[in-house]
């Protein structure tokens, strides 16, 4: 009997050993469990690796001393400084840009017209003077009833705008200067009709001869109206057009199937340069800067009021008013367009007859919200938009709206300070070739700076 009661004591002290044994271990593994899932980082935050860290969302702002491990990877501590990851620099799938425009909104700025039957015709191109300064700012009008304005050099320091019409019309757009070899890519792109107040010879035959000849608006009786003559002794003030009327003097008027830009929103604008200013200086004469309003989230353009003393030096600017309505003219989207300016031969060469080759692929500066992207342009169809990409290949976000284009030389010099980009334009000296224009070519020259 005691050796019976001696043994089941025994037994008994040997279980409570293994229970015990068991139980030790049990709570090592959980330590050693916990001690896997949290990672002691800086300033005492605790993060689990057990999980995939959550895709972040638009308008997160990462916490500093975070660090994301990968999942079910097991590390120990480390005291080295961590620095978190911005939440921009996740690659994003394009399916966050998906957007798509309905049939009522508008192509160029991807908006809904008032009246979206209007968007049943062509768009038009006008061309709009800005020199002789003090011939035609008092009257230049039609500016901010545009869709895309685009500004370009044309000859003698001087530049021009083709200003795209199709959403909105103005009752008066002008003065309504000659056309250039660039404005047949505008019409090709948009599908547009062109109002021009007759051009070089060389410019007016290639676009006479081309394809695009049933839709040149040019100076002629049977287009009065919607043209219509101000009366005035210069030619520099004297024609203007009434954009509604285009349509009808036009044997196809019908509504065009245009590739539109990606209209949407910034997802990570923090991780964009901010630039509130983009300075143009095309030369002493003609220079410009855009100037982002927060208030009204649109661009502000304040323009050249005197001859500078040299490029960037003794500028005088003042706001560029639209006589039509006395409003300041602005945009919601500004781009600088780097594109060759080239010359086909000699002749042209000698009477500054350019042509701005916007076609194939070049760089490009986007602005919009206060953020600059830079990007690409690339015109891949003949008769279609240009496209914008980001460095990634990606399609450029744009914002909904009016969208104005600075057009640049690849010699031009860009430099950015602070919360500024300045764009000087330039190009290699006119060579003056020794071989006489031929008998008949009569250049039409802008009027240059004496009448400024």
């Amino acid at each position: 009997m005691k050796a019976s009661r001696l043994k089941t004591i025994v037994l008994l002290i040997w279980g409570s050993i293994v229970l015990l044994c068991i139980m030790l271990s049990l709570v090592a593994l959980a330590d050693e469990n916990v001690r896997a899932l949290f990672v002691p980082v800086s300033g005492g935050v605790q993060v689990t690796t057990t999980r995939t860290p959550r895709q972040i969302s638009q308008n997160a702002t990462p916490s500093p001393g975070i660090l994301y491990l990968p999942s079910a990877t097991a590390r120990a501590a480390t005291a080295m400084p961590v620095t978190p990851t911005a939440p921009f620099t996740i690659p994003l799938p394009m399916a966050q840009y998906a957007v798509t425009l309905g049939p009522d909104a508008n192509p160029l700025t991807g908006l809904i017209p008032a009246d979206p039957a209007i968007l049943n015709r062509r768009p038009v191109a006008v061309k709009i003077s800005s020199f002789p300064r003090g011939l035609v700012r008092p009257y230049q009008t039609g500016l901010t009833q545009a869709d895309l304005v685009f500004e370009y050099y044309i000859e003698d320091g001087l530049t021009r705008f083709i200003a795209v019409f199709y959403s909105r019309d103005a009752s008066r757009a002008g003065p309504v200067r000659s056309g250039r070899y660039f404005d047949e890519y505008i019409m090709r792109m948009y599908h547009s009709a062109l109002v021009y107040g007759h051009a070089d010879k060389r410019v007016e035959d290639h676009l006479l001869e081309s394809d695009l000849r049933p839709y040149l608006f040019e100076e002629q009786n049977n287009y009065f109206p919607p043209l219509w003559d101000s009366g005035s002794k210069n030619a520099e003030n004297r024609l203007f057009v009434d954009t509604a009327g285009v349509g009808s003097k036009l044997s196809n008027n019908s509504r065009q199937s245009l590739r539109p830009p990606l209209f949407a929103s910034l997802l990570y604008p923090q991780s964009l340069p901010a630039i509130d200013r983009i300075y143009t200086h095309y030369s002493i004469y003609s220079y410009n800067y855009w100037e982002y309003d927060p208030a009204s989230k649109m661009y502000k353009r304040f323009v050249d009021a005197a001859d500078a003393t040299s490029l960037g030096q003794g500028e005088v600017y003042t706001a560029q008013i639209d006589n039509l309505n006395g409003t300041q003219f602005s945009a919601d989207n500004i781009v600088v367009l780097v594109v060759p300016h080239i010359f086909h031969n000699e002749f042209d060469r000698a009477d500054q007859v350019l042509d701005i080759a916007l076609q194939g692929t070049g760089s490009a500066y986007v602005f919009r919200n206060g953020r600059m992207i830079k990007a690409t342009w690339t015109r891949d169809q003949i008769d279609q938009p240009i496209q914008l990409k980001d460095e990634k290949g990606l399609a450029v976000p744009m914002k909904a709206g009016v969208t104005c284009y600075q057009v640049i030389d690849p010699e031009s010099t860009i430099s950015q300070t602070d919360g500024t980009m300045d764009f000087r334009f330039f190009i290699q000296l006119f060579k003056v070739t020794p071989t006489p224009t031929p008998f008949g070519w009569e250049p039409t020259p802008t009027p240059t700076k004496v009448k400024h």
